[in-house]
């Protein structure tokens, strides 16, 4: 009985032990250069000041990128995107400037460190950072 006693012990303080990865060093976030892919998700809307919407994507098995893609078109007002893996993990908030351009757009993609992107159900929050009046948008996933 001592014996898986010590083993349950060893075990646990093992596993506390190892560090968590976080999103953020597992995925990495580049401006992306694609245009025209088959759409996962395509979401024509509008937005005011402070207001979020939420959407989601379903994701299959064998992704090697996720490509994200919000365009306003109006460099005038600041969009952003919030991106949460189907597991909950908080990958980062986007804006305007995370492609390298000041266009109205967001345009990434996201690269896992290894393997494939995480199947399942990810999780898009759009919110209007600054914006006058209500700004039109469309908001589109696509995976390669």
């Amino acid at each position: 009985m001592k014996f898986w006693k010590t083993i349950s012990l060893v075990l646990v303080l093992a596993l506390l032990s190892v560090s968590a990865v976080s999103a953020k060093e597992e995925y990495t976030v580049c401006p992306s250069t694609e245009e025209n892919q088959s759409v996962s998700v395509k979401v024509y809307s509008t937005i005011t000041q402070g207001q979020t919407k939420t959407y989601t994507s379903n994701v299959g098995t064998g992704v090697q990128r996720l490509e994200v893609d919000l365009n306003w078109g109006d460099s005038s007002d600041s969009l952003s995107v919030a991106i949460y893996t189907p597991s909950g993990t908080y990958v980062g908030k986007f804006y305007e400037s995370a492609d390298g351009n000041i266009d109205g757009r967001v345009h990434l993609d996201i690269v896992p460190g290894q393997g494939y992107v995480q199947s399942g159900k990810w999780k898009f929050n759009i919110r209007g950072e600054s914006v006058a009046g209500t700004e039109n948008y469309n908001f589109n996933t696509y995976s390669h």
